[in-house]
């Protein structure tokens, strides 16, 4: 289930976004609603709806992938966002 749903009412209505990430120290990222482009261990790329989601580092690794979410550990070391 998705971490926003869960939280929707805490979020006052951000459940509507259109992907969802969430960094855990620099260790871990989730992604929600999200299509993996590339999966290198010093940068990954996704697509979201209506951008492009760049999160670079070492040591980057799935650590589970489904339908649109995704785990990964390593060293973050950016987070970008860009329009498409």
């Amino acid at each position: 289930m998705s971490f926003v749903n869960k939280c929707s009412k805490t979020l006052g209505g951000l459940h509507e976004l259109k992907f969802q990430v969430v960094l855990f120290g620099r260790d871990a990222v989730y992604l929600e609603c999200v299509k993996p482009l590339k999966l290198d261990a010093d940068e990954m790329i996704f697509r979201a709806s209506g951008g492009m989601i760049t999160l670079t580092g070492s040591g980057l690794s799935v650590m589970d992938m489904s339908d649109k979410c995704v785990s990964i550990s390593g060293k973050v070391d950016n987070i970008a966002v860009s329009d498409l």
